[in-house]
This record gives C-alpha cells, sequence and structure tokens, in this order.
C-alpha cells in the first residue's frame, strides 16, 4: 500500500481541529495506511495551530506548517502538499464538510490507475446535503460548463475535495492561491493528460467557524480558468 498524506488547510479552525484529526487517525488505523496528516495553520487568529499541535503530540504522524503570508486556501494546499511525503494525497477541508468514509474509496479508484479522484456531490449516491441550493447550482453548473469546453469527463470540479497521484502535482504548475486551485488544478491535470474519475460523497456544511468563501469574489475567478482553453499546459 502507498503511502497517503491528508492534507489539511486550516484558517481559524480550532473548533472543528480536534474531532476532525480523531476521526482522521481512526481512519488510517482501521484503514491499516501508512498515513501522516499535514494539516496548515493558514494565517489563524484563533488557537488552531496549539490545538493542533496538541493532537500531534498525541496521535502521532501528524505534521503542523504555520503560514504567516500570502493567506488563501491555494496556498495553504500547495505549500502542504510540497511539504507531504505520500504517494498519494488527499485534499479536505479544515471545516469537516466532507465524508472521511469517501477517503477509501478514492483511494482504490487511484488503485484502479486513476490519476485523481474527485468525491462528487453530483453523481449517483452523492448527495450535496445542506449546501445551500444556489451554491449546489453555481457549482454543478459551473462543473457542467468546464466539462463541455475541456472535455472532462468528472462533474465536481470546484470542489477541493480529492485524491491524486503525487506525480500530478508535480507534472503543472498551480498559480492560484484562493479557492480557484480547485478547477484550476482539474483542468490542467486533464490536460497534461492524466486519468480523472470520481466517487460519490456527500457534502456536510461547516457547524463551528465562519467561511472565507465570498461566491461574488470567487466567481469571476472561477471564470478566468477559462483561460486556459487558450493557454499551453505549464509544466512545474
Amino acid at each position: 500500500m502507498p503511502k497517503v498524506s491528508i492534507v489539511i488547510p486550516a484558517h481559524n479552525e480550532a473548533l472543528n481541529i480536534p474531532s476532525l484529526l480523531e476521526s482522521l487517525d481512526s481512519l488510517r488505523q482501521r484503514e491499516h495506511w501508512d498515513c501522516e496528516i499535514v494539516v496548515v495553520n493558514d494565517n489563524s487568529s484563533d488557537d488552531t495551530g496549539s490545538v493542533a499541535s496538541g493532537l500531534a503530540s498525541k496521535l502521532g504522524g501528524v505534521k503542523i506548517i504555520t503560514r504567516v503570508s500570502d493567506a488563501g486556501m491555494g496556498n495553504a494546499l500547495k505549500e502542504g502538499t510540497s511539504a507531504s511525503s505520500g504517494d498519494i494525497v488527499i485534499w479536505t477541508m479544515g471545516d469537516k464538510s466532507d465524508n472521511p468514509e469517501t477517503f477509501p474509496k478514492m483511494v482504490a479508484k487511484i488503485g484502479e490507475g486513476y490519476d485523481m479522484v474527485f468525491g462528487s456531490r453530483y453523481v449517483k449516491g452523492g448527495s450535496r446535503g445542506d449546501l445551500s441550493l444556489h451554491k449546489a447550482l453555481l457549482s454543478r453548473g459551473y462543473s457542467l460548463v468546464a466539462g463541455l469546453l475541456f472535455g472532462l469527463a468528472v462533474s465536481d470540479i470546484t470542489n477541493a475535495f480529492r485524491c491524486f497521484s503525487r506525480r500530478v502535482f508535480d507534472s503543472v504548475r498551480l498559480e492560484s492561491g484562493d479557492f480557484a486551485i480547485s478547477p484550476e488544478f482539474a483542468i490542467k491535470a486533464h490536460k497534461a493528460g492524466f486519468r480523472l474519475g470520481e466517487v460519490p460523497t456527500g457534502y456536510t456544511d461547516r457547524k463551528e467557524g465562519r467561511t472565507t468563501f465570498k461566491i461574488v469574489k470567487m466567481g469571476p475567478r472561477y471564470l478566468s480558468m477559462f483561460k486556459f482553453l487558450f493557454r499551453r499546459q505549464n509544466a512545474r
């Protein structure tokens, strides 16, 4: 079994990190994975760092990265992935919106020959859960349009929740420092010839803390990803 790295961007997630790390620790033990967990404390103003460090000492196999500049989910994911050592990488959010029970399904699909596997809320068996209807319509609609333009055969590219082979990350140059990294990575991986797949997952809106995602701000950023229609694939 290849080593798995779970990378978690965390901005002011002190209330969510304890239960998230404990659930992930239970999962990796149950699956008998050689697995590290990388928490990227991204410019938090709460106790995310100290809480995560305390859990790291207790659980083992947890790496804490503290970022004090260039805030943004994309920057946190890039730094966390670069610092990780796994052959397979899973991106999951610090707000507990992603279902850990989906992780083994994604890893298994990597084992079937896929290079990047998305947790999709929009395939049979998936669910948007308590994600608001307008956000679901926007994310689904964007993925449909991107699919038509780029020939993507996956349905949820705005969702950062995914699993991928390290060689995919090492083969493309990611530019986005914010939430736009999600569609950017999908589009660039597809254009580079990697095999993309998906498995159904459910979504749970955060119960603690506040989101930094703003549709008004990110809408134009997502649309800017269509520029890759006219650009050659950029390698690292």
